[in-house]
C-alpha cells in the first residue's frame, strides 16, 4: 500500500516514519519548502543558531524516543536554568515554586516583590475560598484569576503561557495548554494546594527538563529525513493542490498530475488542510485561527553588554504590553564552544493574537522597535554587530476554550467523509510543542493505515 504525507514539518516526518515502519507500505512526502518546517538552524555570528524552537520538553517521551529511533544521541540540556521577569520597569528573577507561572508556594512569591500587598492578599485567598466549579474546559485567565486574582494572572502566568502560545490568557483553553493546572483545580478545593500535591506526587527524576541536538534543532529534521530516505521514502517538492477521498482510496493532485494512494496524512495547518479537501473538509477546520510571530536574533559585543550569568532569558509582564514577548539569552543557554571574545547572541520574540504589529511593521521598523525594548529591559544601549529577523506568518494556532471538542468533531467528520483514509496532524490540533506534534503525526499515521485496511493502530519501529 502506498501512502501520502502532505507536509514535511516534524508532524509530517513523524507520520512518514510511523507509516514506513509498517511492512508492505510505501510512503511519499510532499513538501515544496524546506524539510523540517519551523525546525530551522542557520549560521549566525559564526555559529549555528535556531530560527524557530531551540529545544523540546522531555517530560513526555515522544521526542526523545524518536531521536533514539533515528540514532540521534548527541542531545544536550540548556546550560542556564533561571529566568528573569521584566515587570514595572525592572528585572527580577522569577520566584521559585511556579508551575507555568501558577504558584505552588506563597513564600517565594511574598519575597519576590512582584505583587502589591493587595495582590499578595488576594493570592492568599485561594487557600480559604470555596472550591471553584470546573467544567470540561475553562480559559486560563478565568481559572487562575478566579483563584489567585488578576495580579498573579497578569504578572506571572500571562508572561509565560501568553508568550509560549502568542495569545492572552482569556483566549487560551486550559485543557489544551495547561492540563496539569486543570487537573489540580479539579483535585483540590485550593489550586495552590492542588499544584503542591501534584508536584509532591510526581516522580522526581534527576536530570534536565529540556534537551536539544547539539548542532541545533534542524539536525532532528535532517536526521529524520535521512533515515526516511534510507527506508525508501520518496520526497517530492511539488505543491499539492487537492486531496480527494474517492472510492477505496485517496487522490492527491499536484500541478497537472493526479496520483492514487491508499491513504493520506495532511500535516499542514488546519486552513490549508481545509483548502486541500475542498467539499470534503469538516466544519471547523477553517475556523481555527493563527497568529504571526517573529524572532529577532542579535549579536552583541560582550565588551558593551552581556547577559547576566546563570539566566536563560527574560519574560515580559505589565500593561500596556510592549511588542517584545520574551527574550532568550542564547549563548547562556547553549554556549557550545563560544569563547569570551565571541559575541553574545540574544533572540527576541514578538507577536500575539491581540497585537498584530508583527504583521504591520516592515523589517526595519520591527527590528528598531525590538532593539529599543530590549535595551530598556536590560538597561543597556544595545548596538548589535549583526541582526537576523525570522518571520513565521500565521504559525501559532489559537487554542480557544473547547478546542479539544472542536478537534474531536473534525476528526470524526473526516473519518466519516474519507472512510478513515485521510487524517490531519500538526500543531493545529493537539498542542504546539515538538513532542505534541510528533504524537499527532504518529497518531494520524496509525489512523490512515488502519482506515486503509492495514490493521489496528500501533507504534512505529
Amino acid at each position: 500500500m502506498r501512502f501520502a504525507v502532505v507536509g514535511g514539518g516534524i508532524s509530517g516526518l513523524a507520520a512518514a516514519w510511523t507509516l514506513s515502519a509498517r511492512s508492505g507500505t510505501r510512503v511519499t512526502v510532499f513538501e515544496p519548502g524546506p524539510v523540517g518546517g519551523k525546525l530551522q538552524t542557520s549560521e549566525f555570528a559564526g555559529r549555528p543558531v535556531d530560527e524557530g524552537p531551540d529545544a523540546f520538553l522531555i517530560r513526555t517521551p515522544e521526542a526523545t524516543q524518536l531521536c533514539a529511533e533515528i540514532g540521534l544521541d548527541d542531545l544536550v540540556p540548556p546550560a542556564a536554568g533561571r529566568t528573569l521577569l521584566w515587570s514595572g520597569g525592572r528585572l527580577s528573577p522569577l520566584p521559585e515554586g511556579l508551575v507555568l507561572g501558577v504558584p505552588g508556594r506563597l513564600g517565594p512569591l511574598l519575597r519576590s516583590g512582584l505583587l502589591s500587598p493587595a495582590g499578595l492578599a488576594r493570592a492568599g485567598l485561594d487557600l480559604v475560598l470555596p472550591r471553584s466549579p470546573v467544567g470540561p474546559d475553562v480559559s486560563v485567565e478565568a481559572l487562575v484569576a478566579g483563584r489567585f486574582g488578576h495580579q498573579v494572572a497578569d504578572r506571572l502566568v500571562e508572561p509565560l503561557l501568553g508568550s509560549i502560545h502568542a495569545a492572552p490568557l482569556g483566549e487560551l483553553s486550559t485543557a489544551v495548554v495547561a492540563p496539569n493546572i486543570l487537573a489540580a483545580a479539579r483535585s483540590s478545593r485550593s489550586l495552590l494546594l492542588g499544584m503542591r500535591r501534584a508536584l509532591a506526587g510526581a516522580p522526581q527524576a534527576a536530570g534536565p527538563i529540556f534537551l536539544a541536538p547539539r548542532p541545533g534543532m534542524a539536525s532532528l529534521a535532517h536526521g529524520l529525513e535521512k533515515a526516511l530516505r534510507d527506508r525508501g521514502v520518496e520526497f517530492l517538492g511539488r505543491p499539492v493542490t487537492a486531496v480527494s477521498p474517492e472510492g477505496a482510496g485517496v487522490t492527491v493532485a499536484t500541478a497537472g498530475r493526479q496520483e492514487p494512494f491508499a491513504g493520506a496524512v495532511l500535516a499542514v495547518p488546519a486552513p490549508v488542510a481545509a483548502g486541500l479537501l475542498g467539499p470534503a473538509a469538516p466544519a471547523g477546520l477553517r475556523d481555527i485561527e493563527f497568529t504571526s510571530v517573529a524572532v529577532l536574533t542579535v549579536a552583541v559585543d560582550r565588551a558593551r553588554w552581556q547577559p547576566p550569568a546563570g539566566f536563560n532569558g527574560l519574560l515580559v509582564a505589565g500593561r500596556p504590553r510592549p511588542l517584545m514577548t520574551a527574550c532568550s539569552f542564547y549563548t547562556n543557554k547553549w554556549p557550545g564552544a563560544a569563547g569570551p571574545a565571541d559575541p553574545a547572541v540574544i533572540r527576541v520574540s514578538a507577536g500575539r493574537y491581540d497585537d498584530r504589529r508583527v504583521e504591520q511593521l516592515d523589517d526595519g521598523e520591527l527590528t528598531r522597535t525590538l532593539l529599543g525594548e530590549l535595551g530598556r529591559a536590560v538597561g543597556a544601549d544595545i548596538r548589535p554587530t549583526a541582526t537576523r529577523l525570522s518571520r513565521w506568518p500565521s504559525s501559532f494556532p489559537l487554542y480557544r476554550v473547547g478546542h479539544a471538542e472542536v478537534v474531536e468533531r473534525i476528526e470524526q467528520d473526516l473519518r466519516a467523509a474519507s472512510a478513515g483514509r485521510v487524517s490531519v496532524a500538526g500543531a493545529s490540533y493537539g498542542g504546539a510543542g515538538i513532542p505534541a506534534c510528533i504524537r499527532s503525526g504518529r497518531r494520524a499515521a496509525d489512523s490512515v493505515h488502519a482506515g486503509a485496511g492495514g490493521g489496528p493502530p500501533g507504534g512505529a519501529g
